[in-house]
C-alpha cells in the first residue's frame, strides 16, 4: 500500500505539473497574444500617421505651386509699365514715382543701385509728366542746379524699352536698356 501511494502521490505530482506547465504555457499564449494585438494597434496606428504626413506633404505642394503661380502673376502685374500711361499732366512727386516698385526695379537694373539713389535723392525741381505718342517722360533738375544736374527718364511703350539720362555737373550720361537711343532724350537736350 506504502507504494500504492507514492505511485498516487507521484501520479498526482504529475498530474499537477502538467496542469500548471499547461496553464503556463496557455498564460504565455495570452501574453504573446496580446503582444502581437498591441503591436498590430502600433503599425495601424504609424501607417495613419503617415497618410496623415503624405497628405499634409501634399497639401504643402500644392499651396507651394498655387503661391508661385500666384507670385508669378504678382510679379507680372508689379513688372507693368501701364500705370504710367494715366500720369500726363502730373507731378512725380504726387504719384510717388520713384517709390513705384515696377519702375524703380527697371530704373536700378538700367542705371545700377548708386546712380538710381543719386537720381532718388536729388530729383527736387519737377515738371510735370508727359505722355503722347505711346511715350512717357518724366523729368526733372537738383534744387539751386537746374542746367547742371538733371535727370530724364523716357518709356516707350511700342519698343518696351527704358531709357535715363542724368546730367551731373554739366556731364551727360544717357542709358538704354537695349542700346538704343532715345529721340526723346535727344530733342530735350539731354543726350549725349
Amino acid at each position: 500500500m506504502r507504494y500504492f501511494n507514492i505511485a498516487i502521490l507521484i501520479t498526482s505530482l504529475a498530474l499537477n505539473f502538467s496542469l500548471v506547465s499547461c496553464n503556463q504555457t496557455s498564460k504565455s499564449d495570452e501574453k504573446e497574444k496580446a503582444l502581437i494585438e498591441k503591436e498590430n494597434d502600433l503599425l495601424k496606428k504609424e501607417n495613419e500617421l503617415l497618410k496623415k504626413e503624405q497628405e499634409l506633404n501634399q497639401k504643402t505642394i500644392d499651396v507651394t505651386t498655387d503661391n508661385s503661380i500666384e507670385k508669378q502673376s504678382e510679379n507680372s502685374i508689379l513688372d507693368n509699365l501701364d500705370f504710367l500711361k494715366r500720369l500726363n499732366g502730373k507731378y512725380p512727386y504726387h504719384v510717388k514715382l520713384l517709390d513705384n516698385s515696377a519702375l524703380a526695379k527697371r530704373l536700378i537694373k538700367l542705371l545700377g543701385n548708386s546712380r538710381y539713389n543719386f537720381l532718388k535723392e536729388n530729383w527736387d525741381v519737377e515738371t510735370p509728366m508727359e505722355f503722347k505718342n505711346n511715350i512717357f517722360v518724366a523729368s526733372a533738375c537738383q534744387a539751386h542746379a537746374c542746367g547742371y544736374t538733371e535727370f530724364i527718364i523716357v518709356f516707350d511703350f511700342s519698343k518696351n524699352v527704358m531709357y535715363a539720362s542724368i546730367r551731373e555737373e554739366g556731364n551727360v550720361r544717357t542709358y538704354s536698356e537695349d542700346g538704343s537711343y532715345s529721340q526723346e532724350i535727344n530733342e530735350r537736350g539731354y543726350g549725349n
